[in-house]
């Protein structure tokens, strides 16, 4: 399947509330998967299809695969049962998100050359940020692993959308080298051979800023994703 970067507008508040209670930032990503029936089913078939083949995995991931399927089937029902009615306000309306696919990783060595990190607001783009901890293992295996989300501040979303700004989409492909990419174990470096099959970079990059940008305008915070 591969890994997949999302990001996620939202709100100050709502990033205050993730903060307060880190399991909530999870659900709010997730929450498109516990909606769809369709993707449940095909979860809990892939779930039953790991345990047969699973056997012989050491203890450690057989527990975890218990644990994210029995986390499945609680917030399921959860969102299957009677929802009780409180005074707390309705939740605010999810904001834009945007994912740059599998291309996240190609994308991020054309702005700054390297495997990760990097200097200034174009590090952060796409893998900065501060970890939210997935304390429910809902997503990755504990704290520092790839599935943890991160979030950027308000002003941080600012400064990246800035120096976005400040890119030439037509001078990406030019910061393309295989071989460099492939030292630096760039995901999907391999691919990297034949700089024709990347022509849409340029105009993944444009809408990828415009998002940033767009967040920024809003005074929006941002939820980094890459699973």
């Amino acid at each position: 399947m591969g890994m997949i970067a999302k990001f996620y507008q939202v709100s100050e508040r709502q990033l205050a509330q993730f903060l307060r209670r880190p399991s909530s930032a999870y659900d709010y990503t997730m929450s498109w998967f516990y909606d769809d029936p369709a993707a449940i089913e095909g979860a809990e078939e892939m779930l039953s299809q790991l345990r047969s083949k699973m056997a012989g995995f050491p203890p450690g991931v057989l527990a975890q695969l218990e644990h994210v399927s029995g986390l499945l089937q609680q917030k399921t029902s959860a969102k299957k049962g009677p929802q009780l009615v409180t005074s707390n306000p309705e939740p605010e309306t999810k904001g834009r998100k945007f994912s740059l696919e599998k291309d996240w990783h190609v994308l991020h060595y054309a702005l700054n050359g390297t495997h990760d990190g990097g200097d200034g607001p174009l590090a952060d783009a796409i893998l900065g940020g501060q970890e939210i901890p997935d304390v429910e293992g809902v997503t990755s295996f504990g704290k520092g692993s790839t599935g943890a989300l991160r979030y950027l501040t308000v002003e941080r979303v600012h400064q990246v959308a800035e120096a976005l700004k400040k890119v030439d989409p037509h001078q990406l492909l030019s910061k393309l080298n295989y071989e460099d990419a492939e030292q630096k174990r760039i995901y999907l470096s391999h691919t990297l051979g034949n700089l024709n099959d990347w022509e849409y970079l340029p105009e993944l990059f444009a809408n990828f800023r415009d998002f940033y940008v767009d967040a920024s305008q809003n005074s929006r915070a941002m939820l980094l994703s890459i699973t």
